[in-house]
């Protein structure tokens, strides 16, 4: 697609920025912050995110701005941390001025944003975050991904009706909100499909030896087993499973999408499902053309982080649009009602409580390569 004809498409399907909207002087700048996870344990996941959210804003400024203004970009890493993810959000709203947040990554340094923004009036809006408390906060929190009860309860769906498996086993960390969420929700709902958890086994963040609890999870001979966790911690739970032995089916959530994860699980990842964001398998020409540009411009194809913060781009410079301010109040309100955005990961619409209303895919990896086993609607959701 040529660059004109790009430009064309951001004005046109994404974001209509071309008319001036009373309330915005021409000319000025919109500082937007971004926190980003781009140093520490989950880094490939803040990478992502934030050459996307660069990519966006780039094609947003080249095409005119919103409404005539440019967006300036401040961006400070969290390292994964929500001590940092904090400091980060302090020095965004007390020293840079900042008219929203996007991010952080990860549910953990989300939660440690979210109070410090909805105390200040500034909005936020966390493109990957998935933990269900999140918006819970208050009405100046957004995300733009779905919750972790409806990934969790879709895996669960999807591993008793079309896996037909009848028991699972779970190995979770009890410190971590996202992966304790996502145990809860994926246990619930396979027992309501008629599966059984047979076993479960906990660890704590930053645990590095799993063998006690594979060990003892081995032992019932599951015929799945769950691992709701980052790249970075089940990378090394698939590796020493598969390597004692355990045949099970893995089933995994979208923390396990990441181009390190095969290294850290010695490719013993292969056959493995998860419930992710967006399938570059989608026949969508917004979905492929970002592909094409993110592949052009970063040498790597992007994962569902980067097609998230792309995204959280999208929905952001939308509400600003329809805001026609940098007022929080205008922010805030419009980001809780913007429809029909044709994005990367689908057609977004927001609902009351900050979060999109979205598919989901279930993905299979199969010769080192994500490929689309299913797409769910959020029916019911």
């Amino acid at each position: 697609m040529s660059s004109s004809k790009w430009k064309t498409m951001v004005v046109c399907t994404f974001l209509v920025i071309a008319l001036a909207v009373p309330g915005f002087a021409q000319g000025d700048v919109i500082k937007i912050g971004l926190i980003s996870s781009l140093t520490g344990s989950v880094s490939t996941y803040g990478q992502s995110v934030r050459n996307a959210v660069t990519m966006a804003v780039d094609d947003i400024n080249a095409a005119g701005g919103i409404n005539g203004r440019q967006i300036s970009l401040v961006i400070l890493d969290d390292k994964g941390d929500g001590t940092e993810a904090a400091q980060a959000a302090r020095r965004l709203i007390d020293r840079e001025n900042v008219a929203l947040i996007l991010g952080p990554v990860i549910t953990p340094c989300v939660m440690a944003v979210a109070p410090i923004c909805q105390a200040a009036g500034i909005p936020m809006l966390t493109p990957t975050g998935t933990g269900d408390q999140i918006t819970t906060v208050g009405d100046y929190i957004f995300r733009g991904a779905y919750k972790d009860s409806f990934q969790g309860s879709i895996m669960a769906q999807f591993a008793a009706l079309n896996l037909g498996l009848k028991e699972a086993a779970i190995i979770y960390d009890v410190a971590n909100d996202y992966s304790v969420g996502l145990r809860n929700a994926f246990k619930a709902t396979f027992e309501e499909f008629g599966g059984k958890v047979i076993a479960e086994e906990s660890y704590s963040t930053g645990d590095t030896d799993f063998s006690a609890q594979l060990t003892s999870l081995a032992m019932r001979n599951p015929q799945a087993l769950f691992i709701p966790d980052y790249y970075s911690t089940a990378g090394p739970i698939l590796m020493q499973a598969r390597l004692m032995g355990m045949d099970s089916v893995m089933l995994g959530v979208d923390g396990w999408d990441s181009p390190d994860l095969s290294a850290l699980a010695g490719g013993f990842e292969e056959g493995g499902y998860i419930v992710n964001h967006y399938s570059a398998d989608v026949d969508s020409e917004v979905t492929q053309t970002f592909i094409k540009r993110y592949t052009e411009k970063f040498g790597q194809a992007p994962d569902a982080l980067a097609a998230l913060g792309y995204d959280g781009v999208l929905i952001m410079a939308k509400a600003l649009e329809e805001a026609g301010s940098t007022d929080p109040e205008a922010i805030k309100h419009a980001l809780g009602t913007v429809q029909n955005i044709e994005a990367v990961t689908g057609t977004i619409n927001m609902d009351p409580e900050g979060t999109p209303i979205k598919s989901a895919v279930i993905l299979k990896i199969s010769g080192g390569k994500w490929e689309l086993v299913d797409q769910i609607d959020p029916v019911g959701r």
